[in-house]
């Protein structure tokens, strides 16, 4: 009997809970870092451009991993690759005790980043098999708040704990928290997955993200997610270079606003996406995160920046919670983890590709620049996102008519 079938006695059967368990321990080890690593690369020599660039490495190496996280997880079921993730995700800030040097640190971000891509592509495949249709914007939204939820003090106790004991206790620290949730992880039934068993020919994950992107669902929120990148990763790296250059202190509570705002936002969205639509909680959130992102180019003091960094998370909640649901719901469970590969290939990219971008332009101009950029870019792709939907929708319709 499948282990992932639903139970009718129970929405969210065991593996639901321990699977927010192993996410909440991985993903602290993650957060924690948050206001802590942009300070410790100028302090070990690097610059801003460095601390995109950093963010770009782990993005880039999250984004060459997706492909083949999807396949294998849809081939030889979920659990190998969480596991396999989940070990990598652990083992990363350890690894930031050891770098002396940007160049070093590069090379830790990258492994870093495989473990994410690994873990987060699978996860999402996983909560999604436990759930009876109509309920994956809720399940998956509460999945999702879990690791919000820890934002809520990760970056609080990152800073402190840096203050305390210094940068390396701090990441050693982090490794030993995520060894437990590998143990979580190693708790999860298995199950085979699609072709369990059969080599994986070279090709093969490119032609599973071309099976997911051919359904228009998956389409949709690959690019809605790229558009969520771009201002999530320079809100993440570059929030605390802006708070430190405007005097306006520690940016460990701006991120507990935030992720507040996101936990508690998440589900309430994926109920909402459930009953209302996908589209119109994605498009609401995306258009807010923009918002915001242009508002941080003017704040000037610290309660501006708490309300800013929690209408972001609000912004943020509901974006992930329609997208992820838009793309889940598009799949059956055979492709679910090669349309979870397309989805977050895209948000790396832009965060990746944005960060270093943005950390470029950070250097050459200000900050003010930087953010006013980000918003403006992600409002005006919004706009032009809903033109050519809008578009293909007035051409499928004169198609029909003419009987074609």
């Amino acid at each position: 009997m499948d282990d992932f079938a639903p139970k009718r006695k129970a929405v969210y059967p065991w593996a639901f809970f321990v699977a927010m368990a192993a996410i909440l321990l991985l993903f602290f080890g993650l957060q924690a870092l948050f206001p802590v690593l942009p300070l410790y690369i100028i302090h070990i020599g690097g610059s801003p451009a460095d601390n995109g660039l950093a963010s770009w490495a782990l993005a880039l190496a999250a984004l060459l991993t997706r492909p083949l996280a999807g396949v294998l997880a849809d081939r030889w079921g979920r659990k190998p690759v969480l596991v396999l993730g989940a070990v990598l995700l652990s083992g990363g800030p350890p690894l930031y005790a050891f770098a002396s040097n940007v160049p070093l640190l590069l090379g830790a971000r990258a492994i870093h980043g495989v473990g994410l891509a690994l873990f987060s592509t699978a996860y999402p495949a996983f909560i999604a098999d436990l759930l009876p249709p109509g309920r994956y914007g809720e399940g998956l939204g509460l999945a999702n708040a879990v690791p919000m939820l820890s934002m809520a003090v990760a970056p609080l106790l990152g800073e402190w704990a840096e203050r305390e004991f210094g940068f390396e206790v701090l990441f050693l620290a982090l490794g030993a928290v995520g060894g437990i949730g590998v143990l979580a992880t190693l708790m999860l039934p298995g199950r085979g997955g699609n072709g369990h068993g059969q080599a994986l020919r070279l090709g093969s994950e490119q032609a599973g993200l071309r099976r997911a992107l051919r359904h228009r669902g998956v389409r949709v929120g690959t690019l809605g997610m790229a558009l969520l990148g771009l201002p999530f990763g320079a809100f993440m790296v570059f929030l605390p270079l802006l708070a430190d250059m405007r005097g306006l202190g520690g940016t460990g509570w701006a991120f507990t606003a935030f992720a507040i705002a996101a936990s508690l936002s998440q589900p309430a969205a994926g109920r909402f996406a459930d009953r209302w639509g996908t589209r119109k909680t994605a498009l609401a959130g995306l258009a807010l995160v923009g918002l915001v992102a242009g508002g941080l180019a003017a704040v000037a003091d610290r309660w501006a920046l708490l309300a800013l960094a929690g209408l972001f998370g609000v912004g943020f909640g509901a974006a992930r919670a329609g997208l992820e649901a838009r793309v889940q719901g598009s799949v059956g469970a055979a492709l679910r983890g090669s349309a979870a590969a397309a989805q977050y290939a895209a948000y790396d990219l832009l965060i990746g590709f944005g960060s270093w971008g943005l950390g470029v332009l950070a250097g050459a101009t200000d900050y003010r620049v930087m953010y006013a950029a980000a918003g403006g870019i992600t409002l005006l792709g919004l706009v032009v996102g809903r033109l050519v939907v809008g578009r293909r929708k007035i051409t499928d319709k004169g198609r029909e008519r003419r009987g074609c």
